[in-house]
């Protein structure tokens, strides 16, 4: 005591580094990084008897720990109606890249959009710029019948109607039908041209959907892995043998994986923890509107919002929220790759 009571800033010093370093491993370690609520981390943390107390650290409350992380950089973070909320940022070289290399795939694939815009751009103002040019009336050059010919106007009723003959002979056959079939002319180039850009904005439409399929299968392949199992999540027992029977359709919430695939679970009902297989637990899927984790496939560790379920095909769409492809609505989702979040 005499010691600690001779330097005590640099015994809080101490134990404040000893502090922030097992509480930010033990976020990364559990939740990677994944948004947090800052109580629900901290109770993980102090389950450790051997833990550091917060007492013994420069900062009295939690609040004024989670701002500190937030101004450091080490962590993102926000403040809601529930309490304040935590995100882990990881320095790794190897994640960095990774983020890096997301964020130019992305780059990428929205430069390929914007030249796909543009050329459709292109498409209409040229299509645009003909329908406009064919609408504007064409000067035609007279023609007249005989060499030397004399054109007689006379204005009057049912008489000049009689004394036009010579005149429409010889003009009407040459200047009126050309004019008529000119104007059939133009209108069928200006449906041609039309139906030309049309015809090419639809294309470049089924080709770039074409193409944003066979990424997103290629994608969801990559991410596609054996086990799916992760911490914050509530599944349900599948195996009648566990405690025979008595926790069969159980709920729960995971709250450790080891080894990948074996998870401690805490049941919702009974409080109860079990440790079991992926194998003999199944994802619970929640009401649409709702937010879920995807488990496995396409935006595998990201969350999402439930949009609709099929009940019939057993799939359901859904609207990825965070990571690469963020803002992406995804049809046909099997049940198995998402999963409800205990938090929601």
């Amino acid at each position: 005591m005499l010691i600690v009571a001779a330097n005590p800033d640099k015994f809080m010093s101490g134990y404040s580094e000893m502090f922030e370093e097992a509480f930010l491993e033990n976020l990364r370690r559990r939740h990677g990084t994944k948004r947090m609520r800052a109580t629900h981390v901290y109770n993980e943390y102090i389950a450790d008897k051997l833990h550091v107390h917060m007492n013994a650290t420069q900062w009295t409350t939690l609040g004024s720990f989670v701002q500190y992380l937030g101004r450091t950089g080490k962590c993102t973070v926000d403040e809601t109606e529930k309490g304040w909320h935590i995100q882990y940022i990881d320095r790794d070289p190897k994640a960095i890249a990774r983020q890096e290399e997301l964020d130019k795939k992305k780059k990428a694939e929205l430069d390929h959009e914007e030249r796909n815009r543009l050329f459709i751009k292109r498409q209409l103002k040229i299509a645009s710029e003909k329908e406009g040019a064919e609408t504007q009336q064409r000067p035609t050059k007279l023609q007249r019948g005989e060499k030397g010919e004399k054109i007689k106007m006379t204005l009057g009723g049912k008489e000049a109607g009689k004394k036009e003959s010579g005149v429409k002979a010889a003009l009407g056959t040459s200047v009126f039908d050309k004019q008529k079939n000119d104007k059939e002319m133009e209108s069928v180039d200006k449906r041609s041209s039309k139906r030309h850009a049309v015809d090419a904005i639809m294309e470049e439409e089924e080709r770039r959907r074409k193409e944003k399929s066979r990424r997103l299968e290629e994608e969801s392949k990559r991410q596609r892995k054996e086990n799916w199992v992760t911490t914050g999540i509530v599944v349900k027992v599948t195996n009648k043998k566990v405690g025979d029977g008595a926790y069969y359709k159980c709920k729960g919430v995971v709250k450790e994986v080891e080894d990948k695939f074996c998870a401690t679970v805490a049941l919702l009902d009974s409080g109860d923890v079990l440790r079991l297989d992926q194998d003999d637990l199944e994802t619970v899927i929640p009401k649409p509107g709702r937010k879920v984790k995807i488990v496995n496939g396409l935006g595998r560790g990201c969350t999402a919002k439930l949009l609709d379920i099929s009940v019939d095909d057993f799939c359901a769409r859904i609207r990825i929220e965070s990571g690469a492809h963020r803002g992406e609505v995804v049809d046909r989702v099997e049940y198995e790759d998402i999963c409800r979040l205990a938090d929601e």
